[in-house]
Order: structure tokens, then sequence, then C-alpha cells
């Protein structure tokens, strides 16, 4: 905003003023009206627009001007201020003040005046003062008056003539800088790594790309929140404005999530190739482009592409990074870069790949302001795009503010594949121009990429590119991620054999070198290509394992220290068979120091399995995995490591589950009423991340005919209608192996077979034989589905949520019974639960109030979310939280849009409970008497309000009952209807602290803000 902001206001300014000086006007654009979507516009202005309207805005009544002009008005000085309008208390107070100084009493007279004008024009404001003393026949100081202005005009003349030559010669530094850099950049789009079957192993971004799935992550900073009920997690991104623009602004951060090969680094060379095509600057419009996206990064007047990976680990700042890694080869521009990325004149995008892989040092790692992220102070007028695996997004979820956006690569969808096949045979053509033959090639293709087994890999740009290189070739690829590496490392060794007669030659040197059977998987020792070179193999999944585990290592390595590991003959056939490659990232290659890295991190991770697995290092390995980031960080190993050894991945599925069941964030998420642990972003992560080892574990049995059943553990099973049909049934086959073990397990959908979600029957099946089961969160969410059997599992439950199911009579009182005999439960949530009485008519409410007031023991209750359904229900209920005193969360649902005063009753009752630590209210109309907290409510840490309905009197109360209260807590308005007068009073009240603040579709309103104690924290007016 910086710049455009001063833009309009100087441009309006100069053009209300009545210029002495009209040669200026030839230098100045008309002025153009700058509204939220139309500062796209802005960049077509003059580069230092701003610093001519400066100078054509400089003042010329200035307080030296009126201190000259003071020491020759003389005794007329009274009658002149009069004139001018100066009040007479004013001059009264001048008169008496302490001076004896004539000439200071009238500047003081003058300066007034000018305070009291200060929203007029300079050219106002001298034709006032000429008139005021021609008026009272001081012909001469007008005479004075009149020489000042050509003075300045003057002095602005040759001030504007002296910047028109900067301008020149900077804008020759300009054009000359955005040709280096379009060129840097576009050169980038030319060299992707995709395709083993060329010539080269690169090609044009423009040869394979296809469009690919993005939505926007509404989880974070709350914009997705929603109390107990149904929410869409995700949005989709159509354009470019749903990335780049919230609310008419620039984005300030765009997070981009992805798994492996998901396309990422695509998507952001993508960015940069159509920023090179909207500069216009012998770019070629081969092929599609999407042209909203170039004309939506005209916005940007330089963008700058970072690969972490190949930065040096000792830079701790973006800047340093892009002067000195990026532009290692220009030191010339240094200078440059620095000004423009520190300038408001310039609008920069600042494309950062891999977050993920930025591995730094401990000095590196003190100097940041965000863990794991690099500095980027000073850079105001610039906007970031990060890429990353999503679990590491984890790490930066607080720093989330309004003007961020996180969205998420979901891969290819069906149309996108067949772009991506239709490309790939465009390239393959010059392989086989047998058309017959190749016609086959192309329907056998099209065939196996319609195999729904494949679907999930399929969705993966670079597992698609994979399979259709392999496909073409004749060969298959199995279903699961440890068979598709092992292809691809196949697919390598036979084509480079094939177009490079030394590979050959080289492979020669190891019929002499072999590894032991035993120590070698037989999905790799069956392979032949691979069985030959076995030894490298193990030796460059030794140089991934090390590199991965270790805090050190660079995800780049330089020859010298890779020829530890290989010999050079070794190194040179890695080379040509392209598991390494030599970078070419902008300032990482030079003569003095090559380096080399692994063609895509997953191969890395693959061949990293194969070491760990074959050379016994498992136990150590395990070392590692001591929280939840880090197995999240090496979660692909994990994956491969189960499909390699179906063994060891139960042991694997151990790890996890013990390290997630000490994790404090997950247990605490565990006792939560609303089911919030589930739509955690790391909770979810971990569990597709235990869903695809299960898958590889089952694959890798069926393949080799083993009826041995396997444990397996799993901390916390999450499935809602969100979720891919895959993972719906791995979730199914999970559920009825019985040797599972479960934690945690939320089902938001119970339904009558697997299409549609978890069959009851599964369900039931699946809790009569479980023992570790702690926490249990079902919703049937309007499928009306019926639990015809309680299982015994929940008398030992801490946590238990049932909500929006039917309940048999029978299944009704085993429920009690259980809930009577157990005295663990921490968090009890019992909500919208039917009981089928008569099969001949429909379902009708239950009654719960009784069931829970017929507890015997509710000492350890510490969450309680329950809803009334009659005025018995209150009084039942009422009696119940007597007994609760020691309760620290708090969830009610109401009645709203019907206005029922038990709502009020018990809500009156909550409002003044001292111990309570959080209170969330859900449909509940409260009227005039609106919300009023308790400044008893010492430990109150947060409010939330869903859909709650108050008049404005209610707001005013529910204000100020919170600035009662005298410590720090937050409170969260979602979907509430408030005027504009209860908005502003949020925002403008010093002791509230706003995070989040937007208006919905529906024409409510969600702001979340934050009582700012003590005092001396609260922001300033």
């Amino acid at each position: 905003m910086g710049n455009r902001c001063r833009l309009r206001t100087a441009t309006c300014h100069a053009s209300s003023r009545r210029c002495g000086y009209p040669g200026l006007r030839a230098h100045i654009p008309p002025t153009v009206p700058i509204t939220q979507r139309s500062r796209r516009s802005v960049r077509h202005f003059p580069v230092n627009i701003v610093i001519l309207l400066t100078f054509l805005s400089a003042e010329v009544v200035t307080e030296k001007f009126l201190a000259e002009i003071s020491k020759k008005i003389g005794s007329e000085w009274i009658l002149v201020c009069v004139t001018l309008g100066v009040p007479s208390y004013v001059i009264d107070q001048i008169k008496i003040d302490g001076t004896s100084d004539v000439p200071t009493k009238i500047f003081e007279g003058l300066r007034r005046w000018r305070e009291l004008r200060r929203e007029r024009s300079d050219d106002e404001l001298i034709v006032e003062l000429k008139d005021a003393l021609g008026e009272h026949g001081r012909q001469d100081l007008v005479e004075v008056v009149e020489n000042h202005i050509k003075k300045c005009m003057l002095e602005k003349e040759k001030n504007i003539n002296t910047a028109l030559h900067s301008m020149e010669a900077e804008d020759t530094e300009v054009k000359d800088f955005r040709e280096k850099l379009h060129t840097l950049n576009y050169l980038e789009t030319q060299k992707v790594p995709v395709s083993p079957l060329q010539r080269t192993s690169k090609m044009p971004l423009e040869n394979i790309f296809a469009p690919i799935s993005i939505r926007e992550d509404l989880e974070y900073q709350g914009k997705g929140r929603n109390i107990g009920m149904k929410n869409k997690r995700t949005k989709p991104v159509n354009s470019p404005d749903d990335m780049f623009y919230i609310d008419g602004d620039v984005a300030r951060n765009v997070f981009v999530l992805g798994d492996a090969g998901v396309g990422k680094s695509v998507f952001c060379l993508r960015l940069v190739e159509n920023w090179c095509k909207a500069q216009k600057i012998c770019v070629s419009d081969r092929g599609e482009s999407n042209v909203s996206w170039v004309k939506a990064l005209k916005i940007f007047d330089f963008l700058f592409f970072v690969q972490l990976r190949h930065v040096n680990k000792s830079r701790s700042s973006v800047i340093d990074m892009i002067v000195n890694d990026v532009f290692h080869s220009h030191p010339g521009n240094q200078d440059f870069i620095r000004r423009v990325l520190y300038s408001q004149r310039f609008r920069c995008l600042i494309v950062v790949d891999g977050v993920d892989e930025w591995k730094v040092t401990d000095q590196v790692k003190f100097e940041l302001k965000v863990e794991g992220l690099p500095n980027t102070e000073n850079m105001v007028n610039c906007t970031f795009v990060w890429s990353m695996r999503p679990w590491v997004m984890d790490r930066f979820s607080e720093m989330i503010r309004g003007n961020d956006r996180v969205v998420e690569i979901q891969g290819l969808d069906t149309d996108s594949i067949d772009v991506v096949i239709e490309k790939m045979l465009i390239n393959f053509y010059e392989l086989d121009k047998d058309s017959s033959r190749y016609k086959k090639k192309e329907k056998y293709i099209t065939e196996k990429s319609n195999d729904q087994t494949l679907e999930s890999i399929m969705q993966i740009p670079l597992m698609a590119v994979a399979c259709i290189q392999i496909w073409f070739e004749g060969k298959e690829v199995g279903n699961s991620m440890v068979r598709l590496y092992v292809a691809i490392l196949d697919l390598l060794i036979r084509r480079s054999n094939k177009k490079d007669p030394l590979t050959a030659d080289i492979i020669e040197k190891f019929a002499n070198q072999s590894v032991a059977e035993r120590n070698v998987p037989p999905i790799l020792y069956q392979n032949k290509n691979i069985k030959q070179v076995m030894t490298m193999i193990m030796k460059l999944g030794r140089i991934a394992h090390d590199d991965l585990v270790s805090k050190e290592t660079h995800l780049v390595f330089r020859v010298e220290d890779i020829e530890t590991y290989l010999e050079e003959y070794e190194l040179d056939l890695a080379l040509r068979i392209g598991i390494l490659s030599k970078c070419e990232a902008p300032g990482s290659f030079n003569e003095e120091n090559v380096s080399v890295n692994f063609f895509h991190k997953s191969v890395e991770e693959f061949l990293a399995a194969i070491y760990i697995e074959n050379q016994g290092q498992i136990q150590t390995f395990f070392g590692h995995l001591s929280s939840v980031e880090v197995i999240m960080e090496l979660g692909n190993v994990l994956i491969f490591l189960s499909g390699l050894n179906p063994m060891l991945g139960s042991r694997i599925s151990k790890q996890i589950f013990d390290v997630a069941n000490v994790d404090t964030n997950i247990c605490r998420l565990r006792t939560l009423s609303d089911g919030s642990i589930y739509r955690n972003n790391k909770v979810e992560l971990l569990y597709r991340l235990q869903v695809n080892c299960y898958k590889e574990i089952k694959y890798a049995q069926s393949i080799e005919n083993t009826t041995h059943e396997l444990s397996y553990h799993v901390s916390d099973v999450y499935v809602d209608d969100n979720c891919d049909i895959g993972i719906t049934k791995v979730t199914a086959d999970i559920l009825t192996h019985h040797h599972t073990d479960i934690r945690s397990l939320y089902l938001y959908v119970v339904s009558t077979d697997v299409e549609n979600g978890i069959p009851d029957s599964l369900l039931t099946q699946y809790l009569d034989h479980t023992v570790s089961l702690q926490s249990l969160y079902i919703d049937g969410y309007n499928t009306n589905r019926t639990l015809h059997h309680i299982s015994d599992i929940f008398s030992s439950l801490s946590t238990l949520i049932l909500s929006n199911i039917t309940l048999t009579p029978e299944a009704l009182c085993t429920l009690h019974t259980t809930l009577q005999s157990n005295t663990v439960i921490q968090t009890l949530g019992l909500l919208g639960i039917k009981c089928q009485v008569n099969e001949d008519q429909g379902p009708e409410p239950a009654s719960l109030a009784g069931i829970i007031q017929t507890l015997p023991d509710l000492s350890s209750l510490s969450t309680l979310r329950f809803e009334v359904a009659n005025e018995d229900d209150k009084d039942i209920f009422l009696d119940v939280l007597s007994r609760l005193s020691h309760l620290h969360g708090i969830r009610y649902y109401g009645t709203y849009p019907n206005n029922n005063e038990y709502d009020r009753d018990i809500v009156q009752t909550l409002s003044t409970w001292s111990g309570l630590r959080w209170l969330c209210l859900v449909l509940v109309d409260l009227g005039d008497s609106g919300l009023q907290l308790s400044h008893d409510m010492l430990h109150i840490e947060g409010i939330i309000l869903f859909q709650v309905n108050m008049s404005l009197s209610g707001w005013r109360y529910f204000i100020q009952s919170i600035l009662n209260i005298k410590h720090k807590f937050d409170v969260d308005l979602d979907d509430v209807d408030i005027d504009e007068e209860v908005q502003t009073m949020i925002k403008d009240t010093q002791e509230f602290e706003v995070s989040h603040d937007k208006s919905n579709e529906d024409g409510s309103h969600t702001i979340y803000f934050t009582r700012v104690w003590p005092p001396s924290q609260q922001r300033q007016p």
C-alpha cells in the first residue's frame, strides 16, 4: 500500500492547487482515482512521480518565511491577525505572554493562523495573507510575499530539473536490470527436470505444465473455525485474485503447501514464467498460457526466485540470499537490488521455494525472527510466496495475520491428467514415430491412467509423469509408492543404457561387487538392472540418510563431499543415470565449487529408506523420531520403509503411536469437546501419514502372499465427508483389523456403506474388541443412522462426544449404564440424540439431562457440551451445574432463532461461573440483557460466541463486562449479527487488540480480538 497511498494523496493535493509554475504540469500525469481494483494501473505512472509531486507540494508558507515577515509588520499585527481569522482569545493569550519581543508575538500569531488553516493549500494561504496585508495598507509586504513565491518557484524548478536528470539515469538502470532479471528468470523455466526418456533430461516448463487444483486452507487464523457444526474447511482458488488479494489489498505472505511431488516447485516456476510473459520481453507464447495469471502479475515490478536448497546455509535473510546467492555472478547489481527491495516505489514478488528443505547453522537460528523462516524485515513493499510441505506450516500458524493467505496444492484432476498425457506423448513422439505402434502405446497409457486403484498416485504430477514414462516403455508400476520408485530407478538405468553407450561400460565395473541377498528386499534384488548397481544404490542411500537426519547438511552437496562416499566412476554413473544432477540454480554453480543434488527430494527419501532397511539402521533411525515434527519431516522415509518391510512397518506404527501419545498438544486436544483435534493440521497430517504407511504394508503383504496379520497402531483416526474415498476405505480396513490399537477415534459420518462413510455395523464390531480407545467422537451429521449397540468401552473413555445420531431404547439404556460406571470421564458431550421408540414412527429427541443428572461421580469431568430441549431439562441441568463448580469448560447449544427464555437462564448461570477457563455459546438469543460476564471470572481464557444474537444494548453490556475483567483473554465472535456501531466500539477500544475482522457473505460478521492486560500492553489510539 505504502507507495500507492502516498501517490494518491500527493496527486489529489497537486491537482487542487493553483500552481505558479505551469511548466510543471508537463511532468505530471492526469489524476487517476486509485480504487481497490485499479491499483494495478499504478505501475504505469512514471517511476519517480512521487518525487516530482513532493517537489510540487513542498511548503511555501514555512515558519522561516513567517519569521521573516513578522519582523516587518509592526504595530498593525493585531489587526492583521484579526483579519486572518485568529480568534480574539488566542490574540489575548499572545499579548499577555511573558515575552516582550514584539516580532516573537507577531510570529506566534501568524503561526497560530497557519495551524488553524492547516487543511488549506499554500496557494489559498498566500492569497489570504496578501489580502489581509493589503487591507491594512501594507502593499510593501504584499510585494515581499510575491517575491518569496517567485524565489520558491525558481528553487522548485531547479530541484525538479535535477530530479528529472536523475530519473532518466535511474529509469535506464531499472530497465536494464529488469531485462537482466527477466533473462535469468526465463532461463529457470526452460530447464525443468522431467523425463529420462528425452535426449536431454530437462525441458521447458510450458511443454509439461498442466493446471493443478489449488484450494485455500481456511483453518489458519480461524477463518474457517466453526463451533461444533459441519463446516467446509477449504475453498477453491479459481483466480490469481483469490491468491494475491485479500479484501482488495495485495497479500503480504502466501504460503503454498503441498505433499512431495504434488507440484510446489513447478507452481513456483509457473509464477516466474507468467511474470516473464507479463513483462513482454522476448517471451514465446507457444502453447497454452493462463492469461489471467499473466495479467495479475503485471502489478509486480520485479520478481525474485529463491530456491532455499541452493542458498548458503549461513544466510538468515531473504535479501542476503538474493544479493549473495541468486545474483552471485552479478556483483555490479547488488547495491541496486537492495535499493529496490527496501524501496516503497517498487512492488516486488519474492518466490521462495522449499522452506521444508532449508537447513541452517545454529547461529542463523539465533538470528531468525520466526523459527524456520528467513527474515524479511524492512522489505515493506514485497509480497512473499513460500512453498513447503504441509507439516511445516504449524511452525508459522501463530504469525498468520489478516493480510496473509494459506493455500494447498491438491494435485491434478481428471482433465489435467489428460493434458499431461497429451503433452508427454507429443514429447515422446520422436522416440517412436511408427504410427501404429505409437497409437497402441497411446491407448495403453490412456487405459492405465483410468485405473481407479491408481487414482491417488495419478493426482501427484511427479508420479503421473513417471507412470506415463513407464507405461510408454510397456512396463507396470503397481499401486504402491515403493513399487513406483523401483520402476523409476529401473527406468533411469535402462534409458541411460540405451542413449549413452558409456553407461554400460561403467556398469561393467560393478561386476565384482555385490550386496548379500539377505540384506536386500526382494523387490529390489529381483530387478536385474538395480541389482547390477546395488552397491552404488546403497552408497547413495547412505548419503541420503546422513543428509536427512543431520542438522548440518543442506540437500545440495559439493563434489568433494560426495567423493568421500562414492568412487569417481560411481558419481559419474549416478549423474549419467539422472539420480544425481548438477546444480544449476542462479548463483549456486561456479567453476570452482561444483555442486550436485538428488533430482527430487522424494528420490532421496526412497534411497535413504533402502539404506536404513538394508544396513540394520532402524534402531538408530528410531532415535531421531523423538517428536511429531520430526516424524512428519521424515514421513516419506517411513512410508517407503513400511512398503519395503511390512514387519518394520508395524514397528513404525508403534513408534508414531508412542510419540503422539506423549505430545502435549495432541493430548490436550483430545480432551476438547468440539472435535478440534481432528481439525488440527498436525493431527490430520499425522493420520494421513499413518494411512499411507498402512497401505504400503497391506500392498507388500498382498504381493508376498503373507497371511500373517501384523499389529498396527494408530494414534488418532479421523474420517469426515471431506476425506477422499481412499482414506475412508483404508480407515474401514483399519477398524476391521483385529490387531489395531487406536487412541482416539473421530467419525463425522456413520452410514450404511463405506462409499458414504463408516458403516455402523463395522463401528460396533470395532468398539466391541478395542481396549485402548480413550476418546470417541461420533457425529451422524444428518445421516439419521441408528446405533443399535453401545459397547462396554464407553465405561472407560475419557472423552465421549455423541452428536446427531439415533439410539434404540436398549442402546440408550446401555449408554446410561456405562456412563454410570465411568469414573474417568473428562469431556462429555451429548447433542441431538434421538431415540427410536417405535419403528413405525420417526425418532424423538431423547432426554439426556436425566442421564447426566443420575451419574454418581462427576468429579473427573472438566468439560461439558450440552443442549436443553425443554423446561424440565433446564431445571435438571441447572441442578447438574450446581454440582460442577470444578468445571473448566462449557459449550452450550441453544435454540436460536427460537426465543426460549430458558436459554437465557442457563447463560446467566454460566456467566457468573468463577472457575471457568473457557465458555462457548452456540445458537443462543440473548436479547437486550446480552451476555454480562462476572468480574469474578478470574480464570477465563476464552469466550466463543457462534451465531449468538443480542440487541445493541445487549452488545454494549457484553463489551463493558469484558472490560470489567482485569486480565488477558481471547474473544471470538463467529457469524454474529452486529451493526457498525458495535464493530467500531470493538475496533476503537484501546483495551482490545483485533486479530481478524471480516464480513461474511450472508451479512453476518466474524471478529476475533484479545482483551489486553496489563494496561502497559494496550495499543495506542
